[in-house]
């Protein structure tokens, strides 16, 4: 038992917009099973409760460990949150309001839950054990279904006041610009997500603008990939190019406006959106990123791409959890 940290085992767990993943991990970090499932965004609370309890339970049967062998779980999850008593408040990207995750999920499985935003749990996975391994002063940025932030501050997570700080992806970027899915207009994840990419695409194929994306926008927007993105973007698709380096501008703006205010050693940027696209989409954020900030003397600040992929948020569950519980 001891071999494995099965002492101290946690679970974490990453929920997003389109999937929701799980792990059991040992108190060496090591993950000793894995479930994956689609995240059921517009059913409800009931629908997304079942879907978590269920990777936690497969991840479990994986690791031939029992629920009751768990010291505690912690959900990253889209926010606002009320982390104090667990409730998702509501979410740009699923549809519930008030949904007492935390507490359900808790009855159902049987150990503790804790609930944390989904992007600083990633953020904190990938300052503990990934790309800002031995920096104290880190954000990190992650771009998928929407955009989330994480800010290290000597090496400690800031939630704020709210336990909600960090949404950089509702920074006003353009005034009176495309609606976001939190209701105003003009946030930097309704001009740089996938989901923002996706309509602009969409807008330029009834524009009369040839995409091999078009089967994917003509409809619903949430059909496309970010592989197929990629897919479309490397083979130098103009619609797809255009639209990717218009978002990359984007966040480059928002990203160097916040290392002005931050001053971070680092700037982590991940996400399936920043690994399925790869150097070309990087090396866009970072020419406008530098554009906007005001100075970097000895190139002291870098910006670099996550390391631990989807590993991060369940890793950074885990990481929390084990902090909280053991």
């Amino acid at each position: 038992m001891s071999d494995r940290g099965m002492g101290s085992l946690v679970a974490g767990v990453d929920l997003g917009g389109t999937k929701v993943l799980a792990s059991i991990v040992d108190a060496e970090n090591r993950i000793l099973g894995r479930a994956k499932a689609s995240t059921p965004a517009t059913q409800g609370g009931a629908a997304i409760l079942a879907a978590v309890a269920g990777v936690v339970r497969e991840a479990a049967v994986e690791a031939n460990v029992e629920l009751s062998d768990l010291k505690g779980i912690v959900v990253g999850s889209p926010g606002p949150l009320d982390p104090d008593h667990g409730v998702i408040l509501f979410s740009a990207n699923m549809n519930v309001r008030d949904f007492a995750l935390g507490p359900d999920l808790s009855r159902l499985l049987g150990p503790p839950v804790l609930l944390r935003n989904d992007v600083r749990v990633g953020g904190y996975g990938e300052f503990r054990l990934g790309a800002g391994k031995g920096k104290s002063n880190v954000l990190a940025a992650f771009v998928g279904t929407g955009i989330g932030g994480c800010l290290i501050v000597d090496g400690k997570v800031i939630a704020g006041s709210t336990g909600n700080a960090g949404e950089i992806g509702h920074i006003m970027i353009k005034p009176g610009g495309p609606r976001c899915g939190c209701g105003r207009r003009g946030c930097l994840e309704a001009l740089a997500s996938r989901s923002a990419i996706a309509k602009r695409i969409g807008k330029a194929h009834k524009a009369g603008r040839s995409t091999v994306l078009a089967s994917k926008v003509d409809s619903k927007n949430d059909k496309l990939k970010s592989k197929e993105l990629a897919a479309a973007y490397l083979s130098g698709d103009a619609v797809a190019v255009s639209e990717v380096h218009r978002a990359a501008h984007y966040l480059g703006l928002g990203l160097g406006s916040l290392i002005n205010v931050l001053g971070p050693e680092l700037v982590i940027i991940g996400g399936g959106v920043t690994e399925a696209l790869g150097v070309g989409y990087l090396d866009a954020i970072r020419a406008s990123a530098w554009n906007q900030v005001l100075t970097n003397p000895g190139n002291k600040i870098q910006i670099v791409p996550a390391a631990l992929g989807d590993d991060a948020g369940i890793l950074g569950a885990a990481l929390m959890a084990r902090e909280a519980f053991c």
